[in-house]
């Protein structure tokens, strides 16, 4: 109602079985984005501090949040991942792993490479436009876009003669390739380059890493 979100791709979007909404990220606001247009319940990472307030902690696990450890590897999160994936769960995963530069995209980070190795789950590519933009206007609306691609099965972004982290941070890294293609199709008019993919060093403040 503030803002006006324009959506394409929810036909992509399978309502049943175990799936990976992997986005990019640069807002605060996009956890709840794409919560709010996804029509399924869906399960996504919280950093660990967020936790640390025991009513904001109680409300985000009641919406499905759950705790990681940023900076690491954190096995105990991801394993909570193959989980909800197990279970025939949805999952929210950023693969950049922080906000990203609003004109571009971070490094992925292999941990998304790691779950859909593990768990071999379809991944449903998400591009956010404009998400840090977001104060009401009147005109010039919509102000942000959600764009769904079409599934990707891991066969198609798993190279076989890969193995462990090799493989885990390339299939990360195809994945969010795929992402920035969508950013060639936000509505609204096309956008004429894709973002440039920083690396994860660009991140000065610690309290995005």
């Amino acid at each position: 109602m503030l803002y006006g979100v324009a959506v394409r791709g929810l036909e992509n979007i399978p309502r049943t079985g175990k799936v990976i909404f992997a986005s990019n990220h640069r807002s605060d606001f996009d956890p709840p984005i794409l919560g709010g247009f996804i029509p399924r319940e869906v399960h996504f990472f919280a950093k660990e501090e967020l936790f640390r307030n025991l009513l904001f902690g109680r409300f985000i696990s009641y919406l499905n949040a759950f705790p990681v450890r940023r900076g690491q590897f954190d096995r105990e999160s991801l394993s909570k991942c193959l989980e909800i994936l197990k279970h025939d769960g949805a999952l929210i995963f950023f693969p950049e792993g922080t906000r990203a530069p609003s004109d571009g995209f971070l490094k992925a980070k292999l941990g998304l490479g790691w779950v859909v190795c593990l768990s071999d789950s379809p991944v449903v590519p998400v591009y956010i436009h404009n998400s840090t933009e977001m104060h009401p206007r009147l005109t010039q609306r919509p102000v942000m876009s959600v764009t769904f691609g079409p599934s990707i099965q891991p066969e198609q972004i798993k190279n076989a003669n890969l193995r462990g982290r090799e493989l885990y941070q390339n299939v990360s890294a195809r994945v969010l390739d795929i992402i920035r293609e969508l950013s060639l199709q936000s509505p609204g008019g096309k956008v004429l380059i894709k973002g440039q993919v920083y690396e994860r060093d660009i991140i000065r403040d610690q309290r995005l890493r």
